[in-house]
């Protein structure tokens, strides 16, 4: 399936819209029956587990059917939900949120949520994800260990996992657009190799999540965010040359303060971005270049060769030899 050809396809009538068109907007389709309920916060929610769906997959995609409402419900999954056409008003756990065209949410495990009705003009799309999708290898997959991304995708899950969702409204060039028609295109109409399309397609989508979201988080009135993301900023691109004293001198801090603001907002200390951003780069030169493990540890700024070894095991549980075997793989 091309992508133009998708509009066509979104937008034909289900058998399940087919008869919802022709039934009350409030009565719901009798796969409902068979869906088990349970008391969540002191209130009867549908449970969705979507275990057919995953037997042998990570990810599934749903277009949900119009002339009808979802109930509220939770389900033990992450969830995308785009607005591929038209609107879509959720409410999370009590909370309204409208969404227009190329809006998309991400959803927690686990958070009760419903979807008001959808007219004919609305196409909703939603990706449903295992957790260990994010968790598991989800920074190898992704192919940049920077300290950057890191923080992101800590604080982008911690902030989900704690305000229950995340909304990214539409930008004036919206390419999640593109990148969700060709996720589409490849899980309707399946050829050779889709599932490692899909995957790869995925991983485009969390690259523009997170771009987003470090815009978001750069622009933030929140002071200390702004100034922590400066800072690994900073940290990243002098990983070779920076000291404690130099960084904290560059941002007008004391060595102690700055030391005491980094472990406090990263989890780590000052010593431990910079082995971790250096390991990074070290990732680098392993899957894109031949250089020798001995070259690749001076390039990134040590010397003594068994120290490098022993840091690398340490943040990755293998050699670099490993590490080299494992990315080259097909």
């Amino acid at each position: 399936m091309k992508p133009e050809d998708l509009n066509t396809f979104l937008f034909r009538y289900t058998d399940s819209e087919k008869r919802h068109r022709s039934t009350e907007r409030r009565v719901l389709s009798p796969r409902y029956e068979k869906i088990p309920r349970i008391s969540f916060q002191g209130r009867q929610v549908y449970q969705f587990s979507f275990n057919k769906l995953f037997e042998n997959k990570y990810v599934c995609v749903n277009k949900e059917s119009r002339f009808t409402y979802i109930p509220e419900h939770i389900h033990t999954v992450i969830e995308f939900l785009y607005v591929y056409a038209g609107t879509c008003t959720q409410v999370i756990n009590g909370t309204s949120v409208a969404m227009n065209q190329g809006d998309i949410c991400l959803l927690d495990t686990n958070v009760p949520h419903s979807v008001r009705y959808l007219e004919e003009s609305d196409i909703v799309i939603t990706i449903e994800m295992r957790r260990e999708y994010l968790t598991q290898g989800f920074l190898y997959r992704l192919g940049d260990n920077g300290l950057i991304n890191q923080f992101l995708i800590n604080t982008l899950s911690a902030n989900a996992a704690h305000d229950q969702y995340l909304l990214f409204t539409k930008r004036q060039e919206n390419p999640i657009h593109s990148v969700i028609q060709n996720i589409l295109c490849e899980y309707y109409d399946p050829g050779i190799c889709s599932d490692k399309m899909i995957d790869a397609y995925m991983i485009l989508l969390f690259c523009e999540i997170m771009r987003q979201y470090r815009d978001r988080q750069l622009a933030s009135r929140d002071h200390t965010i702004r100034q922590i993301m400066e800072i690994l900023q900073y940290i990243e691109a002098h990983s070779l040359t920076a000291t404690l004293k130099e960084t904290a001198g560059y941002f007008g801090f004391h060595p102690n303060y700055l030391s005491a603001f980094i472990k406090k907002n990263t989890g780590r200390s000052f010593k431990e971005l910079l082995i971790l951003q250096r390991m990074s780069q070290a990732c680098f030169y392993l899957s894109n270049t031949d250089l020798s493990v001995s070259d690749i540890a001076a390039r990134v700024g040590y010397e003594n060769l068994g120290y490098f070894y022993k840091k690398f095991e340490t943040i990755y549980q293998m050699s670099p030899a490993s590490y080299r075997r494992l990315k080259l793989l097909p």
